[in-house]
């Protein structure tokens, strides 16, 4: 009621998921906060054995045995990356209702949280954010949304941007053992080895969510990166997956110049 004067004359409640100095922050750019929305997705989804994959890399037999293995190789699991990113989007779109349905211009502080729900065949994605108005401006055709909320998001309009959208991006790298692994490596095993199918399964997953939110953002940049890379081991297999979460910005207007800075005490003397 302190914060707004017509408090009395407005007694609806609403409820948000931003701290005290973000809510403060909104407030102060003319973000009125009206309500906490949220999407949900849970579903089933195949195993990781499930999906077919598509070969990037092939390791010959190198070890020092007179019986010859099968090659090993590298490669992506894109079914099951897709599978999640569609998740999130069904997740995103529910989420992004509840805000139309508020009349709301915007969701800022989205926090995404996935995982498996029962095991590694589930699939459960949750999104939720705060609701805010721009008085007096008119209703876009979808809110946008973004991870970001009070001074970082301030310092973002401020020197020019404004948001556009959370990205989600994923890239599931497998590495299929044929042969003993540390054959392929830069020497003996010892201090600075480094076994290489391992580190290039490693720098495709990486590259591979990257690449994959460039292509998707167009002319947007990407801001508040938050980049996670797990590991696990089955069925003879290595699997890699590096997820991305970002918020897509725009461009709205040139960066102001930095004002020449005024000397005001000299200390020569």
């Amino acid at each position: 009621r302190q914060l707004t004067p017509d408090a009395a004359s407005q007694p609806t409640a609403f409820d948000s998921g931003l701290t005290i100095p973000d809510f403060v922050a909104c407030l102060s750019m003319g973000l009125r906060p009206v309500g906490l929305v949220q999407g949900f997705y849970c579903g089933q989804i195949s195993g990781w054995s499930s999906y077919s994959t598509s070969a990037v890399t092939t390791y010959p037999c190198a070890c020092y045995e007179q019986t010859v293995h099968n090659p090993g190789w590298l490669g992506r699991v894109d079914a099951l990356d897709s599978a999640w990113t569609s998740a999130h989007q069904v997740a995103l779109d529910r989420m992004l209702k509840e805000a139309a349905d508020l009349g709301a211009h915007g969701v800022v502080g989205v926090t995404t949280e996935m995982g498996h729900p029962t095991n590694d065949k589930s699939c459960e994605v949750h999104l939720y954010g705060t609701a805010v108005v721009v008085d007096g401006a008119a209703a876009p055709q979808q809110p946008w949304t973004t991870q970001l909320a009070g001074h970082k998001l301030a310092k973002l309009i401020e020197i020019g941007f404004v948001p556009s959208a959370v990205a989600y991006t994923r890239c599931t790298a497998v590495l299929v053992e044929g042969c003993n692994m540390e054959y392929y490596g830069s020497g003996r095993c010892g201090t600075g080895y480094v076994i290489i199918p391992l580190k290039e399964a490693h720098e495709l997953a990486r590259s591979g969510a990257i690449d994959s939110v460039r292509r998707a953002s167009g002319d947007a940049s990407l801001y508040d990166v938050r980049l996670q890379v797990h590991e696990s081991e089955g069925s003879g297999c290595t699997y890699i997956t590096c997820s991305l979460l970002g918020s897509l910005v725009r461009r709205v207007r040139a960066t102001l110049p930095i004002a020449t800075p005024i000397s005001t005490v000299s200390l020569a003397s």
